[in-house]
């Protein structure tokens, strides 16, 4: 009931003394009401002062977004008596895979990271090499790191202090020689994303120094987000209904890391073309952003081969599968129609089970007529064993390392996957080095 609609003589109380009595009159622009109590005297209320009996007065309350249009969150620094403290929070619209690999890519920091001019890994090693190469320093509580800050000032070491897998990443940080601070990372899930939140502590004598700079220090999360992979995470039912199928969840392999991992091999390749038709848009995210790490530390994850049994084989093999997606749709129906709804479930091609679903609400309401049930054909005699394989990376670096052995480097050189000629040159060079 709208409260300025209240027949007068309702009974209500006042909220703050529990008095009781009736309303009198009702006066507008701003509502008040007269309320009239037993013992004669008169009072004017708002409605927040009081309650209308056998009335429920629902409390307006803001509606805001769980997450900002603009990604900002809560942003704050404070500073007391030898100790200083800082927090800041961002939404990032990726996974917490991709998240944890862009915020523990510490030579990527310079890009984002105030007060960062170049990073650099605290390594034990002979080989000059892997001395600048984070590739060869573990993540792990107590290992330290170098940075030069973005002044006049030399190098100073860090120590990584926290680390749990894709929820915390903390270490200790300083640009000058005067004070030192702590700053965590720390990730957390949603529904459309990943919150990071960053505080930085510090105490000493000179922690005020930290609070310099604030400006610049508290948009750094908001640089970052400039250059982590985005994820579409709207509805992934309708996206695939509307884009091309696979021949299974993960395009044909046995796992998602696989299926990443390939997609990293044809982007290196120069193959973006596969990247960009990954359906799944989490998977293309990680994908690009392995690809990123990839050109950057020069490490390529194995190739790996999708599981047998590819659409190729099961097409010759007959059964539903060598239907056409029409027939497909028509057995589907059919099936479902029937009371076999297991089938329809269980049938691989997300766009063609949902074709089906869609056709067999409509026949059900009458506006489509029911398909005929197609004929399946038995096994089909073309055999794939006959056609000619192609060769794995595998086999070939093992038979041009063997060439590039015998001293035949023409084939070598002539390859135009620039990474994989490197791969094999290395191959023969150490081949060399143990055969002497």
């Amino acid at each position: 009931m709208i409260l300025n609609r209240i027949e007068p003589g309702t009974p209500c109380t006042v909220r703050k003394s529990g008095e009781t009595g009736k309303v009198n009159r009702i006066f507008f622009y701003p509502t008040k009401f007269e309320i009239e109590f037993p013992d004669g005297h008169i009072g004017h209320f708002t409605s927040k002062d009081i309650e209308f009996d056998n009335i429920d007065q629902k409390e307006a309350v803001l509606k805001v977004p769980t997450v900002p249009s603009d990604g900002i969150g809560k942003s704050w620094s404070d500073w007391f008596p030898f100790k200083g403290e800082s927090l800041i929070e961002h939404h990032f619209s990726t996974t917490k895979e991709i998240m944890w690999e862009m915020l523990t890519s510490l030579d990527m920091y310079n890009v984002w990271f105030h007060g960062i001019q170049r990073a650099l890994p605290v390594l034990d090693t002979e080989r000059y090499v892997h001395q600048y190469s984070f590739s060869q320093m573990e993540l792990v509580p107590g290992a330290y790191f170098k940075i030069r800050p973005s002044t006049v000032a030399p190098w100073f070491q860090c120590r990584i202090m926290t680390i749990e897998k894709e929820s915390e990443f903390g270490f200790t940080f300083r640009t000058t020689p005067l004070t030192s601070e702590y700053i965590q990372f720390s990730i957390r899930e949603t529904e459309y994303g990943v919150w990071v939140t960053c505080r930085r502590k510090s105490q000493g004598l000179f922690s005020i120094l930290n609070q310099f700079n604030w400006q610049d220090k508290s948009k750094i999360l908001q640089e970052l987000d400039k250059i982590v992979p985005k994820v579409n995470f709207g509805s992934d039912e309708k996206e695939d209904q509307g884009g091309s199928s696979g021949d299974s969840q993960f395009g044909g392999f046995s796992s998602r890391q696989d299926y990443i991992d390939y997609a990293i091999n044809m982007g290196m390749q120069g193959n973006m073309d596969f990247v960009n038709a990954i359906p799944e848009k989490p998977i293309r995210g990680m994908a690009k952003a392995g690809i990123v790490k990839a050109k950057r530390t020069g490490v390529i994850p194995n190739c790996p081969e999708k599981a047998s049994g590819d659409s190729t084989a099961s097409s010759s093999a007959g059964g539903v599968e060598a239907l056409s997606k029409e027939d497909q749709i028509a057995y589907l129906v059919n099936k479902g129609l029937d009371g076999d709804m297991d089938t329809v479930n269980a049938f691989t091609d997300k766009v063609i089970r949902g074709k089906a679903k869609a056709m067999m609400v409509k026949i059900k309401r009458g506006a489509v007529d029911r398909p005929p049930m197609p004929e399946i054909s038995e096994a089909g005699t073309v055999s794939d064993s006959t056609q000619p394989q192609e060769e794995t990376e595998e086999q070939l670096i093992e038979r041009l390392v063997q060439k590039g052995l015998d001293g035949d480097m023409d084939e070598i050189n002539a390859l135009d996957n620039r990474v994989l000629r490197g791969k094999i040159k290395a191959a023969v060079v150490k081949a060399k080095r143990a055969a002497k």
